[in-house]
């Protein structure tokens, strides 16, 4: 696929999260491809603290993401990372967020947001996607490969935006080792 052509997707190859935390371990650039995202509609609730706080976080979005009627059959579900790492106190800044379908937007919008949450519109654009099953173990080691050592390689360079993390299948609904998520890097084709 040319840094234009993205007629052609693909289902993205699965890498193992846990394969990521092997150094020693090469990986092929054809683990990642490039797809287009639409424009997305999301409701955002930030995590700004400690990552052992995250899970509180996380609580809180899911209540208020059932109250909303917002559930993951329907709405897709994201983390947005702001930071590649925590500032000098050892916070993060991390969203937690899940996707406004067309059916839900018209009561979101009128209804008042939990203290806390908030709405956010991404514009449609390219994403460099790299897909691992098995959890969490991984997923900063790979993306932190796909933004150093894919793409100085690839046809692209980073676009203005965020790093984000789809959550196609997670805990509760599926066993741990079944996770699976798409780590989606903002590209555009190199000039």
């Amino acid at each position: 696929m040319t840094a234009t052509d993205t007629s052609k997707q693909t289902t993205p190859q699965v890498t193992l999260s846990a394969d990521w935390t092997d150094s020693s371990r090469q990986w092929s650039n054809e683990v990642v491809d490039v797809t287009e995202l639409p424009s997305l509609s999301l409701l955002v609730h930030d995590h700004r603290g400690p990552i052992e706080q995250l899970q509180q976080s996380i609580r809180h979005f899911v209540e208020q993401r059932k109250q909303l009627e917002l559930f993951p059959n329907i709405s897709r579900t994201f983390s947005l990372n702001y930071r590649r790492a925590p500032d000098a106190d050892g916070n993060w800044h991390i969203g937690i967020a899940a996707e406004i379908p067309p059916q839900r937007k018209a009561a979101i919008n009128a209804g008042k947001l939990a203290e806390g949450f908030r709405l956010h519109l991404f514009g449609a654009g390219e994403y460099a996607r790299l897909r691992l099953q098995g959890g969490e173990a991984g997923l900063m080691l790979a993306a932190q490969w796909l933004i150093e050592h894919w793409l100085p390689q690839s046809a692209y360079e980073m676009a203005e935006g965020i790093v984000l993390f789809e959550r196609l299948q997670f805990p509760p609904f599926v066993e741990p080792e079944q996770a699976l998520v798409d780590i989606l890097v903002p590209v555009e084709a190199r000039i």
